[in-house]
């Protein structure tokens, strides 16, 4: 996968801003189709660079991301630490309309492999280097500040 410049929300004034409601009519829409399914909690914390959803799913404790300036969703184990722990959930996809649900293995992809084809800007690459993110899912959904 190639990362563009601003993905990790700096140098992304180029970008348009995702929206919250959308984000939130679209959870909802995935757990009120789905059984044994709760929204637990909305999360919107500039500067986070995603917006996420927490909910129980078939007794798992899920984490949905939303990428704040590129239409991508997210699927990650529930815990308080970062970095996340990706999860590939395909079954969910159909949810999130118009928005591309990144798979796991894409994720936990090191940035390294493909390094050449990133076209990130030297602050974002400064930032990658300072916080040592070593995957593509460390870059996409970061909490840097």
């Amino acid at each position: 996968m190639r990362l563009t410049k601003g993905i990790t929300g700096f140098d992304a004034e180029h970008l348009i801003e995702q929206d919250m409601r959308t984000f939130q009519s679209m959870v909802y829409h995935l757990v009120t189709s789905e059984q044994r399914a709760k929204v637990r909690q909305f999360i919107d914390e500039p500067p986070f660079v995603y917006m996420q959803a927490m909910v129980d799913l078939d007794g798992e404790k899920l984490t949905i991301l939303h990428h704040r300036y590129m239409p991508y969703i997210a699927f990650a184990k529930q815990n308080e630490e970062l970095p996340f722990t990706f999860l590939s959930k395909p079954r969910l996809h159909k949810y999130f309309p118009m928005r591309k649900c990144l798979e796991a293995t894409t994720l936990t992809t090191l940035l390294s492999k493909d390094q050449a084809l990133h076209s990130l800007s030297v602050t974002e690459w400064r930032y990658i280097a300072y916080f040592n993110s070593q995957t593509i899912g460390d870059v996409m959904f970061n909490a840097w500040d």
